[in-house]
């Protein structure tokens, strides 16, 4: 009789274990926590996120591989609308990748290194490539870019050898420096004086001039100059909107530029290097500046009182002289 009491103890709380345990898996599926999502026998983990206009899924793993990946519309009903960093950086096995409509967002390396990777579909209600995104996939030949498109990061395309064929829509207002270096597309450009995509944004310069005037429609500088030691003055158009990430990194040379009116941003790593001017002025229109802009840059920068230029250089520990 006593064992038995035992063992009927026993057997009850093996019960109330596997009860909560089976209630933290329905909780988890809601409030956040990561649950296995099993669609075609590709697995994933994601969190449950509540946004401004409801719950949303953000894919954080992928726990078994397969040639083929298709990310899912919806996970339990909710919508699937990101792909976290590094998700699926350096499987060898994928082969495709295939977006579901409600994806908005790929995270920072998502898909790096995944060296076998040959096609992408990407959805048409994508807004944000982060940064890395398909560095180093060396076996994707082509990219159609989605028609709604905003934002490509820095090098989201970095060193994907094989791509030569790649549409980028008139959507996209910016593009992260060297998004698309080391792919065979951009050495394809390399007869065009300046090369831009989408709305006007410049992302390489093959002349071989030591001034530079830029073309009228230019409204973004993305890596254009990044490296070039021979330019020494650079004169911007008055459409400008954006000098942006490593627009002007290692020019060694460069001496005068002067930033138009129209200027709302500095990007990252800008002017980053620049050892050989002497001064820039910051209009009270400039409302963002990116890390390191100005690091190793021997200019003097001339800001005005009370601007967010002003600001930046005193968080900064930056020498800026104040203009009246």
């Amino acid at each position: 009789m006593k064992f038995s009491f035992k063992k009927a103890f026993f057997v009850k709380a093996l019960l109330i274990a596997a009860s909560v345990a089976a209630i933290g898996l329905i909780v988890g599926c809601t409030s956040g926590f990561a649950e296995p999502f099993d669609i075609n026998n590709i697995y994933f983990n994601y969190t449950t996120v509540s946004g401004s206009d409801g719950k949303y899924i953000v894919i954080t793993k992928h726990i078994a591989s397969q040639s083929d990946v298709r990310i899912p519309d919806t996970i339990y009903g909710i919508p699937v609308r990101e792909i976290a960093d590094s998700v699926f950086a350096e499987d060898q096995l994928i082969k495709s990748v295939t977006f579901g409509k409600n994806v908005r967002h790929i995270g920072s390396n998502a898909f790096g290194g995944c060296t076998n990777l040959e096609s992408v579909s990407f959805n048409v209600s994508m807004t944000d490539i982060s940064e890395y995104a398909f560095k180093e996939c060396t076996s994707l030949t082509s990219a159609a870019l989605p028609e709604m498109l905003e934002t490509l990061g820095r090098g989201a395309f970095y060193d994907c050898r094989s791509l030569s064929e790649i549409t980028v829509p008139q959507t996209v207002q910016k593009v992260g420096g060297r998004a698309f270096s080391g792919t065979k597309w951009l050495k394809a450009q390399s007869k065009k004086k300046f090369v831009t995509v989408g709305d006007g944004i410049l992302i390489a310069y093959n002349g071989d001039k030591e001034e530079v005037k830029l073309p009228k429609s230019t409204r973004q500088i993305s890596g254009a100059f990044a490296g070039n030691t021979a330019i020494k003055k650079v004169t911007l158009n008055s459409g400008l909107v954006s000098v942006g990430d490593m627009a002007f990194m290692g020019c060694t040379s460069l001496q005068a530029v002067h930033l138009p009116a129209s200027l709302q941003d500095i990007g990252a790593n800008a002017f980053y290097g620049c050892g050989a001017m002497d001064q820039i002025i910051l209009s009270e229109k400039i409302l963002s500046i990116g890390g390191d802009a100005f690091t190793n840059c021997s200019a003097k920068l001339m800001v005005r009182k009370g601007s967010f230029a002003e600001q930046y250089c005193a968080q900064n520990g930056l020498d800026c002289f104040t203009l009246k």
